[in-house]
């Protein structure tokens, strides 16, 4: 009898080994829990019935209270989009273009008759050219008497302009004739956020102010003895 006994146990310890009665109470359970879970899980079951009442309360939404995009916020998101990467690109690189020649290279020294030159040349395309002709400038020259080594000199189109801060360019010379300050249209370059824009004469002169152009005046030199007339053009 032990020995039958010894025999079972060892067959059914073999068995076991195996793996054959595990895998048949795993396939047994499974198929008890498929058929248990199919029934309860049934539509009309009570669990069925009660499972969807529970997603109904989990899912109920007010949708009052929700902020759903309207069709005009889309459509102002999707301009919002689309002006945006417009200007990150064609914006930005007109911007960077128009810095670079507004910061362009400005020479180390010009003369007051350059300079001049340079203004008269200016107005050929001025939109009242043919009122200039032939006219007179406002040039002036002032030499500060409590700051020393300070000049002052200011320039405008009317001919009868004879204070500086009354000029449209006005611009302050000290030392070797570093351009320190400079005025456009009576306004200090230092005191505004953002210049611009600036075309033609105004952007030179603020070329030479940011590179701090050394302007040259002779000393003891004159507005008077400058020729402050308009030219007539060749063909006239």
């Amino acid at each position: 009898m032990d020995q039958l006994k010894e025999a079972v146990a060892a067959a059914f310890d073999k068995v076991v080994a195996s793996g054959a009665i595990e895998e048949a109470i795993h396939k047994q359970i499974g198929a008890a829990v498929t058929a248990g879970i199919n029934e309860h899980l049934r539509e009309y079951s009570d669990f069925g019935k009660a499972l969807k009442a529970k997603i109904g309360t989990l899912i109920e939404v007010d949708l009052d209270t929700i902020d759903l995009p309207s069709y005009r916020q889309l459509v102002g998101d999707i301009i919002k989009k689309r002006v945006g990467a417009v200007m990150s690109t064609e914006f930005t690189e007109n911007l960077d273009k128009d810095i670079a020649e507004l910061l362009a290279p400005a020479p180390a020294t010009i003369t007051l008759q350059a300079l001049l030159d340079e203004f008269i040349e200016s107005k050929k395309d001025a939109w009242n050219i043919h009122q200039l002709r032939g006219e007179k400038f406002t040039l002036n020259i002032n030499r500060s008497e409590n700051c020393d080594g300070y000049v002052d000199v200011s320039i405008d189109e009317d001919p009868n302009q004879g204070r500086h801060s009354s000029c449209a360019i006005h611009l302050r010379i000290r030392g070797d004739g570093e351009v320190w300050a400079l005025s456009l249209g009576g306004a200090d370059i230092k005191n505004k956020i953002f210049v611009g824009p600036l075309f033609n004469f105004e952007k030179r002169l603020f070329q030479m102010y940011t590179a701090k152009t050394r302007l040259i005046i002779d000393a003891g030199a004159e507005a008077g003895d400058f020729d402050t007339t308009f030219p007539y053009n060749d063909n006239d």
